[in-house]
């Protein structure tokens, strides 16, 4: 399984890395500790690429993916900037500052501490830096996301099963596209065990939402945890959609 999140290269941006990367450490159930380590590693690597592979406030994209298989997790993250390997070893007759060391030296230190292998190549204009970690945890399959559709007697059914969050929201944004498609439809969205959504994965419900009033549709949410029916009251979402 392979979850992604793009950002700008702006340092404000690296919130939503911490935010995506929270939510995947809960759907994955990784201990607190552990996934607040492999959060400042990741965050120390971006802010890095921010602030020195692109000169002269240049724009630009940077692609975080995340692979999950048994008992291992693999980062890789990649920029279009100027290639600088972060690991590379600085010139000894040139002596870094006490602050350098301090900052670089440490951001080092940490990531080589939390993760178990780093690899950094170039591959055109790409700069790709991988990272692995190998956990002793057993994955749930039920803590991630799983869509369903199906149409019983001209209504299509929408079955979620899990977390709808920053992690999660590309797969089902990919999944709802043929239903955008739709003319005239009416369709039902069956949450009854989805176990959580943030903020993405209300923005993809007003996405379809606003497909479907724009297609003369109708869509209906149904069977919401009490604990899922709260976000959409604290967000005011409730009044979008008609919650049954």
């Amino acid at each position: 399984m392979e979850k992604e999140i793009i950002i700008n290269n702006k340092l404000n941006e690296i919130s939503r890395i911490s935010q995506f990367m929270e939510e995947l450490g809960v759907s994955l159930n990784i201990p607190s500790e552990i996934a607040m380590s492999i959060n400042l590693a990741i965050e120390e690597i971006i802010a890095n690429i921010i602030q020195n592979a692109y000169p002269d406030d240049k724009l630009g994209e940077i692609l975080l993916q995340a692979n999950i298989t048994p008992g291992k997790l693999t980062f890789q993250i990649t920029d279009e900037g100027v290639a600088v390997d972060p690991f590379q070893k600085s010139n000894p007759d040139v002596k870094p500052s006490l602050e350098e060391q301090l900052t670089k030296g440490l951001g080092h230190f940490l990531i080589h501490r939390t993760m178990d292998e780093v690899n950094y190549r170039t591959i055109g204009t790409q700069n790709l830096l991988t990272l692995v970690k190998r956990l002793d945890i057993d994955f749930k399959p039920d803590a991630l996301l799983d869509t369903n559709i199906c149409r019983v007697d001209g209504i299509i059914v929408l079955d979620i099963k899990g977390r709808l969050d920053t992690a999660n929201a590309r797969d089902f944004s990919m999944a709802i596209q043929p239903l955008l498609q739709e003319v005239n439809p009416n369709i039902i969205i069956n949450c009854e065990q989805m176990s959580y959504i943030s903020s993405s994965g209300l923005r993809c419900f007003l996405i379809l939402q606003k497909s479907v009033q724009k297609n003369r549709g109708s869509l209906i949410i149904e069977a919401m945890k009490p604990e899922i029916k709260n976000i959409f009251e604290m967000t005011g979402c409730t009044s979008l959609f008609n919650i049954r």
